[in-house]
């Protein structure tokens, strides 16, 4: 896909730069962009690991209509607004084996989804873009994937392909979608459309695509919930959904969505391993000191830990890690434990500082992770494991949501030994879209560089959000404009926007206005907002 291009779409049927907790200061938002830009002016583990296929063009239009929307009959529909804003338990998984009926030369793959989703083939991951299919307007447009699977497709005549999804609430049936008039969610259940067309050695083709008589769909697999506000909690215990088709069903038609499917054409959302965080510190505690009325004392350090040594943490302990910088990111980790250990890791952007004190808006002791400031700090941004049979370390990393942190508490109801915890961003500004980078003499303004160019990366995330860590997350159009000519400094940001245009099209008024956030969302919708 060209850098440089404005292909036209085919269809078919931290708010401030780097800021701090409490900010939602427009004005010091803007002061910082113009300064900078004024500046330059002058001068300036999970399974699987392994990633198959290449991206390729979508297929005809026409190729839709060799294939259905698909549920799983016992995925779960929430028929009320439960506790938390919390979505659906489980996650759908889809799953088919096709047999060529000759030598295949080429195999490609188009697939959406309603919930964020992941494709597999012979049990290897499809694809390094995160979170497809992006958030877009739940009521008008859904993006699709298309990958050249070829390379790893089983070509001869009478072989078989297993090809398999994992389907979870994310920018469908979860609260970042779903107004307060609602009850239950937008999205009723998670659904998946694909299409593969093979092209044989004679040259004829064929187009396989979801059905009821070829895939079976069921709630399995280690994921027992996720949703973008809510985290995810994974059960290492359980088999991927691929390996217990056998478990898996008929399944249904879905009727819930009636917009258009568009190619994916920017603000695909990656994964940057290349800027991954390591901890600038890290340390357990158990005890309090100095607590007092309205005052909830300091933490008491039990044992710091150097870089790159191994970490164990034992029930009643409580390990605090700093990755020294704030990012829309999700933590990865090499460690290990006893099968049925549950480890629970909770994200913050701050400590506790002042000995605690309620008076300074703190939640918890000096020393620990402040976490209120997430508005749902008892339900969402939270990451649970479970760990499976074995005693070898094992790696792991959230595959179905994203959290804004810079430091995070991890604890466990019995020994874990951590070899290493990580935090890898989360972003649409993929390598090589960066155009650039500037330092200078003062370390001041090379701070205030970083702090621009970590807010571009976490802040451009499908749209452009005004915050990555907590339950808002939002495309709001008056952040978005302060910055927007700014970000575009270190990056080419034209196919994102490109699409997020798509995105306030979908959500103008009848009468030509623009609400305050696009794409439709839980709030700031007013002037569309169908109920």
């Amino acid at each position: 896909m060209s850098n440089f291009a404005y292909p036209m779409d085919k269809k078919v049927g931290t708010k401030t730069i780097f800021k701090s907790n409490y900010m939602k200061n427009t004005s010091i938002f803007k002061t910082l962009a113009v300064a900078f830009v004024a500046l330059l002016a002058v001068g300036c583990g999970s399974k699987p690991a392994t990633e198959v296929g290449t991206k390729t063009d979508a297929l005809a239009d026409s190729a839709w209509e060799s294939s259905q929307w698909i549920s799983a009959v016992n995925a779960p529909v929430l028929t009320s607004r439960p506790e938390g804003d919390r979505a659906a338990d489980g996650a759908s998984w889809f799953v088919s084996t096709v047999k060529n009926e000759q030598k295949v030369t080429s195999a490609k793959w188009m697939t959406t989804s309603l919930g964020v989703y992941e494709i597999y083939l012979n049990g290897q991951i499809v694809g390094n873009e995160f979170l497809k299919p992006g958030f877009t307007d739940v009521r008008k447009t859904r993006r699709s994937f298309t990958y050249d699977i070829t390379e790893a497709f089983n070509t001869g005549a009478g072989a078989e392909n297993v090809l398999s999804a994992q389907v979870t609430p994310g920018w469908w049936a979860d609260k970042i979608v779903t107004t307060n008039t609602r009850n239950g969610m937008y999205g009723k259940k998670p659904a998946f459309r694909a299409v593969l067309e093979l092209t044989y050695a004679d040259g004829s083709k064929k187009l396989y695509g979801t059905d009821l008589e070829n895939w079976k769909a069921g709630v399995a697999g280690p994921v027992k919930h996720s949703a973008i506000f809510d985290g995810e909690e994974y059960d290492a215990r359980e088999k991927m959904g691929y390996e217990v088709a056998e478990t898996l069903s008929k399944p249904e038609i879905n009727t819930e969505f009636n917009g258009e499917i568009l190619p994916t054409n920017g603000a695909e959302i990656y994964l940057r391993k290349d800027l991954t965080l390591s901890p600038v510190e890290a340390y357990t505690w158990k005890e309090v000191e100095g607590a007092k009325e309205n005052e909830a004392g300091k933490v008491v350090v039990a044992q710091r830990f150097a870089a790159g040594e191994p970490m164990t943490v034992k029930a009643g302990e409580t390990l605090v890690v700093d990755f020294g910088q704030n990012s829309a990111a999700v933590p990865s980790f090499v460690f290990k434990a006893t099968e049925g250990t549950v480890l629970t890791c909770l994200p913050g952007e701050l400590l506790n500082d002042g000995n605690g004190a309620r008076s300074r808006g703190m939640d918890g002791p000096e020393g620990s992770v402040h976490r209120e400031n997430l508005r749902m700090a008892e339900s969402g941004m939270i990451l649970t494991y479970t760990f499976g049979a074995g005693d070898k370390y094992v790696s792991y990393y959230p595959h179905t949501t994203f959290y804004g942190y810079r430091y995070a508490t991890i604890t466990a109801d019995a020994d874990v030994t951590i070899k290493s915890v990580t935090t890898i961003p989360v972003t649409s500004i993929a390598k090589d879209l960066e155009i650039g980078k500037i330092s200078t003499g003062d370390e001041s303004i090379n701070k205030l560089i970083s702090n621009t160019y970590w807010g571009l990366l976490s802040n451009c995330l499908s749209v452009p959000t005004d915050c990555p860590q907590r339950n808002e997350r939002l495309g709001w159009t008056a952040d978005t404009q302060v910055f927007a000519e700014t970000g575009t400094f270190f990056a080419d940001t034209r196919t994102f926007f490109h699409k997020w245009m798509r995105d306030m099209r979908d959500s103008q008024g009848k009468e030509g206005g623009f609400p305050g956030v696009a794409p439709h969302a839980q709030y700031g919708n007013e002037l569309t907002r169908l109920g």
